[in-house]
This record gives C-alpha cells, sequence and structure tokens, in this order.
C-alpha cells in the first residue's frame, strides 16, 4: 500500500510539474507569436500602407488563448485575484475547510462552465461549420481553449484540496514556481 502511495504522489507531482512547463512555455509561445502579428499589423498598416487582413483576427485569438491559459497558470501559482477576508480571520482548520469549499468552487466552476460548457460551444462551431473571416479556420479551434483551461485548473485544485486536506504535501517539487504572496503573509510581516 505504501508502494502504491507513492507512485500516486509521484504522479500527481509529475502531472502537476507537466502542466506548470506546458503552460507557461505555451503562454510564452502565444505572448511571442501575439507581439510579432500586432507588429506586423502596425508595420504593415502604417509604414507600407496596406494592411494585413488577418492578423487583427489572429491577435484577438491568441489574445483569448492567451488569458485563459495564463489564468490556469497564475491559479496555479496563486497570483489570481482573490477576496480573503475572511481567510484571513480563520486559523488552523477551519482555514483549512474554508480553502477546501474555495477550491471545491472552483473546480464546479470550471468543470460546469469551461469544461462542459466548453465542449458544447466546440461542438457546436464544428458541426455548424462556423469558421473565421479573414483566416478561414473553424471557431472550434478557437473556443477549444475553454475546455483545455478548464482541466488545467480542475487538476490544480485538485491538488490545492488534497494539499489542504493534508493528504498530500505539496513539498518543493510541486510549489509554484513564482509563488505570489498573499495577503496573510503580508499581514504577518
Amino acid at each position: 500500500m505504501n508502494c502504491s502511495w507513492k507512485s500516486r504522489k509521484w504522479a500527481m507531482n509529475t502531472l502537476i510539474k507537466a502542466l506548470d512547463y506546458i503552460l507557461s512555455r505555451t503562454s510564452i509561445l502565444i505572448m511571442t507569436l501575439l507581439v510579432f502579428t500586432v507588429l506586423l499589423q502596425v508595420f504593415m498598416r502604417y509604414v507600407i500602407g496596406s494592411p494585413v487582413t488577418f492578423t487583427e483576427e489572429l491577435s484577438r485569438f491568441l489574445l483569448i488563448w492567451l488569458g485563459l491559459l495564463a489564468a490556469s497558470y497564475a491559479y496555479r501559482q496563486r497570483m489570481h485575484l482573490a477576496l480573503d477576508l475572511l481567510v484571513l480571520k480563520l486559523r488552523g482548520r477551519q482555514k483549512n475547510v474554508l480553502n477546501i469549499i474555495i477550491h471545491s468552487l472552483i473546480a464546479l466552476f470550471s468543470a460546469g462552465v469551461l469544461v462542459y460548457g466548453g465542449i458544447q460551444l466546440v461542438i457546436l462551431t464544428w458541426v455548424l461549420d462556423q469558421n473565421s473571416p479573414a483566416l478561414g479556420i473553424s471557431m472550434s479551434y478557437v473556443y477549444l481553449v475553454l475546455p483545455v483551461s478548464g482541466l488545467a485548473i480542475i487538476i490544480y485544485a485538485v491538488d490545492f484540496i488534497l494539499q489542504e486536506a493534508g493528504i498530500r504535501d505539496g513539498g518543493m517539487d510541486t510549489e509554484p514556481i513564482h509563488p505570489g504572496r498573499r495577503s496573510d503573509e503580508i499581514h504577518a510581516e
């Protein structure tokens, strides 16, 4: 049984590290593409005087993907916007229970809205053969980021819940790469 627990812990650590790596690198790549797309658009429009038709649409789609993938990564790094007035007043087990409830609600929202709703939207745009006007690609590719980011948030939420429940300690392997400072850390100083 101990071997099984170690293998599960290893699997979760590996999954979290891989997801961190994929999300961070993908966000960097998308941001780079977004910058080059906007620079190309500005150069062609104002220097050459002949705007490229697809750059505006491509930059919009890249921004959608960047925003949702980076939001998933920010949640993992605990750098997302949070109202922690109640959390600051609690200690010990009460604080852990509240954090479990919060992460559970985040996971439920992600499952219902991002994953389920996103899959429905992807299927609908695929069936209706809805294509973007300038690029001519299926809009289902644009909306695919909804279930992808939702799944990432759910995986991170489950990890946070397991940590708060004491079932799994965060450890150095799964700590955020660039952890944000939560207000309870700031107020403790």
